[in-house]
Formats: structure tokens, C-alpha cells, sequence
């Protein structure tokens, strides 16, 4: 069995192209496991929004072998924590657990993802779980405005569309339409395993091997990916009875696959990533006109966006924007300080060494440079690359990245007229009411 080691990391091929990442951490007693299907929601149709996020909460649901309840048992005698989550670009299973226990992990998860019963009765019950997960959704102000954002952000696309979907898109999903999207995921080609701790990496691919056999000879093609268009937009939707209003405000960012993500990074930390930031600084401290205010990038494959989120009294709304305009302005024209480069990059650092110490986390960053066909560096090479980022890195990126023509900005709230009508902005707001949306499951 040929295994290939980079910095300290262990990847194999199985001879049916089933590949297998791990990484031994020493000290440790524990071990994590994870199973990568490389398609997420992005790679759904138009008429399938929805269905990997579905497909998720359907592989806990019993196998030919085993019972929800057989599960549930099997998971808690083993201890440890077992999760699943979905993305627009991959979908991870996930577990922790004892070292003495991963032959068991790796035989349970190999029947919940291969050989799935999608019961009748379970299906339709996961469907209310799902609903009120949504529901949750758009319960929360901030995760609301967040959706729509992105809605507006990248329209007719799948990086623009909800994870989860909407409760009329889950209400549609048929059962033998979730069996076709399995079909379609399961094969060696789209799938990754990883294991981080203390695992041995011949050990390991001899499990799966053993235990994953029944996917041999499955064939299928991952969908072509297209990267989204932008049109700046801005709108305003009224949800009456709000106290707050939500701000979202963004634009066009770097994708994971730029050279300069690194300094963009560092660029948005130092902009609203933290208490000493810009925006906190200028909008909590000085002024007064909110209780937090964050700013993040969202990177993917192909492309990525920058947004800032903060809520504030809807009278203060016009003055809030004036803020943020000009502190956004401010970092395209004043450089970066070596004193904010300096702390954003001790943040960095000490982020990505606590990271390191945690296997989940690490089992992450190494799953993810293989999905982006990055190298697997050691944290020694990577802080060494972080230290060296030059700030004019930094002003290169704010002017490329924060052009005030590229501008996004979503309101949400119960904002006057008046109020609305002072906000000065580059665009004129598009209004939209927010609808409440009542269904069940006879609908």
C-alpha cells in the first residue's frame, strides 16, 4: 500500500480512487474523523435548492442495518461528538472520539453514507425538522437580512441561494428526487476521508478500505462550476415591529484561490474584525450608535465578498451610514498603520496556533487545502508568510477590493420614510415588504 507524505501529512489513493488524508498528532487519545462529499448547494439546480442540506439530516436516519434508534445507541456508547454540516461548496460527517473506537466510527459511517434506507415515514418527519430549522431562520433578524443579501448579491445562482433552501423549495422535495441527488454524490471521485490525532495512517486506509467497498465501481461526474455575475443593488425591506434596523453592507472580494487572500485577510480584520478595529472603534466607542458591528469575508473557489453587519436604532440609521462610508473610504486612502498590521497579524497568529492544538480544527484547514489543491504546509511555513505580508499589500487590496461603485447595502427593518429618504447613498433603495410564510406539511 503506497503512501504519499507531505510535511507530515499522509494521503493514499485506494485502487477505486477513494482518497484518504491523515494526519498522526502525537499526545493525543483522541481521533478525528471526517467524510467529505465535495458538492454542496451551489452544485444543486434551480429545482434541487434544498436538497443537499436535506440529504444531510436523511444519512442519520437509518440504514438497512440499522435503526434511528441503533444509532442513537451505538453514537452515545461510543461518546465523543458526531456532526454534520452543509456549505455551498461540500458537505462534511464528522466525529471525535477515542482512538480504541475508530474502527466503529469508520464501519458506522460507512453504512449511514452508502446504504441509507430513506424511510417513508422518517423522510417526511426529517421535512418538519427541516421547516423549523428554517423557520428559526427567519426568526433571526440578522440571519434574515444575511439571506436576502446574498439573494440579491449573486441572483440565479447557487452561491446566492439559502443552504437550507426555503419552506416551499423543502415542501417540494420529492423522496425519489433526494434518492437520485444520493446517487449522484456518492462515488469515489466526489468523496475525501480525513483523520487527524491519534491515528495511524496505514491503520486507517486498511479500515476504509474494508469498510467503503460497496461505492467501488460507482461512477459519476461533479457538476462544471461558473463563477456569478454582480450588479451593485441596494434595498430596503420593511419587517414592521422591528426595534433595530439590520445594515448589511458589501461588495465583490477575493476567491480562495488568490494570491493576495492573505493581506485581504488581514485588510478586513483591521477594518471591523475586532474591539480595536476601525468600525468598532468609530461606531461602538466614539459614537455610540451600536452594540457590535463585524466585518468578514466569505471566499469560495471561483470568487468571494466582503460584508459588514451592524443593527442600530432606526433614527440613527442616516448616521450610521455616513460612518461607514467614510471609514470605508478612509482605508482605500489612508494606509494601513504598522501598529494595525502588526496586531491584526499577532491575531492571525495566535488563531492559527490555537487552531492547531484542536483536531477538528486542523482536520478542517487540512480537508479544505486538499479540496483547493493547496500545499499541506506546516505552521512554522505558515505563520513565516503571515509575518511577511507587506503592508502595501494591504493598501493594494483596499483599492481593489473597497471601490465605493461596487458597493452592496441592505436595510432591514421598520425604518420611516423620512428616515430612509436621508440615508445618502450612491443608489436609490429598492423597497421590499417582508411577507410572514405559513405552511405545513399538508399544504
Amino acid at each position: 500500500m503506497e503512501i504519499t507524505e507531505q510535511n507530515g501529512v499522509f494521503l493514499h489513493r485506494l485502487s477505486y480512487a477513494l482518497p484518504i488524508l491523515t494526519e498522526p498528532m502525537r499526545q493525543t487519545y483522541s481521533v478525528s474523523f471526517a467524510v467529505w462529499f465535495l458538492q454542496g448547494s451551489r452544485d444543486e439546480s434551480p429545482e434541487e435548492v434544498g436538497i443537499a442540506h436535506f440529504l444531510e439530516h436523511m444519512f442519520f436516519k437509518g440504514t438497512r442495518r440499522r435503526t434511528v434508534q441503533d444509532i442513537a445507541r451505538l453514537l452515545d456508547r461510543v461518546g465523543g461528538r458526531v456532526d454534520a454540516f452543509t456549505t455551498k461548496e461540500y458537505v462534511c460527517f464528522y466525529a471525535r472520539v477515542l482512538h480504541e473506537h475508530l474502527p466503529t466510527i469508520v464501519e458506522l459511517f460507512a453504512d449511514l453514507l452508502t446504504d441509507p434506507l430513506f424511510d417513508p415515514e422518517e423522510f417526511e418527519r426529517e421535512r418538519s425538522i427541516i421547516l423549523e430549522e428554517l423557520r428559526g431562520v427567519d426568526d433571526d433578524p440578522g440571519e434574515f437580512a444575511y439571506e436576502r443579501f446574498l439573494e440579491s448579491f449573486w441572483p440565479d445562482h447557487g452561491l446566492g441561494r439559502p443552504i437550507g433552501g426555503t419552506l416551499h423549495q423543502v415542501l417540494a422535495i420529492r423522496r425519489d428526487q433526494l434518492i437520485r441527488f444520493f446517487h449522484r454524490q456518492v462515488f469515489p471521485e466526489n468523496m475525501l476521508i480525513t483523520a487527524i490525532g491519534a491515528v495511524d495512517p496505514e491503520e486507517l486506509s486498511y479500515l476504509v478500505d474494508a469498510q467503503f467497498q460497496t461505492i467501488r465501481g460507482r461512477h459519476g461526474v461533479r457538476p462544471e462550476r461558473t463563477a456569478p455575475g454582480y450588479t451593485p443593488f441596494a434595498e430596503y425591506w420593511h419587517r414592521p415591529g422591528m426595534e433595530q434596523a439590520h445594515v448589511i453592507l458589501g461588495g465583490p472580494g477575493l476567491s480562495l484561490q488568490d494570491p493576495r487572500r492573505h493581506a485581504y485577510a488581514l485588510l478586513v480584520n483591521i477594518l471591523g474584525g475586532g474591539m480595536s478595529s476601525r468600525l468598532f472603534m468609530k461606531i461602538r466607542e466614539e459614537r455610540g450608535l451600536a452594540y457590535m458591528v463585524h466585518a468578514s469575508i466569505m471566499p469560495f473557489s471561483d470568487t468571494g465578498l466582503w460584508y459588514v453587519h451592524v443593527a442600530t436604532a432606526p433614527p440613527r440609521l442616516p448616521e450610521l451610514m455616513d460612518v461607514l462610508r467614510a471609514e470605508l473610504e478612509r482605508i482605500c486612502r489612508e494606509p494601513v498603520t504598522p501598529e494595525e498590521l502588526t496586531l491584526a497579524k499577532e491575531q492571525a497568529r495566535a488563531s492559527l496556533l490555537m487552531s492547531w492544538e484542536n483536531p477538528n480544527d486542523r482536520m478542517f484547514t487540512r480537508a479544505k487545502q486538499f479540496i483547493y489543491a493547496e500545499p499541506f504546509r506546516t505552521i512554522e511555513d505558515r505563520i513565516a508568510e503571515l509575518r511577511s505580508i507587506p503592508i502595501d499589500a494591504l493598501s493594494e487590496v483596499a483599492r481593489v477590493v473597497f471601490r465605493p461603485d461596487a458597493w452592496s447595502c441592505l436595510v432591514l427593518g421598520d425604518v420611516p420614510d423620512d428616515v430612509l429618504h436621508r440615508i445618502a447613498w450612491n443608489r436609490a433603495f429598492t423597497c421590499r415588504v417582508w411577507q410572514p410564510v405559513s405552511v405545513s406539511l399538508r399544504a
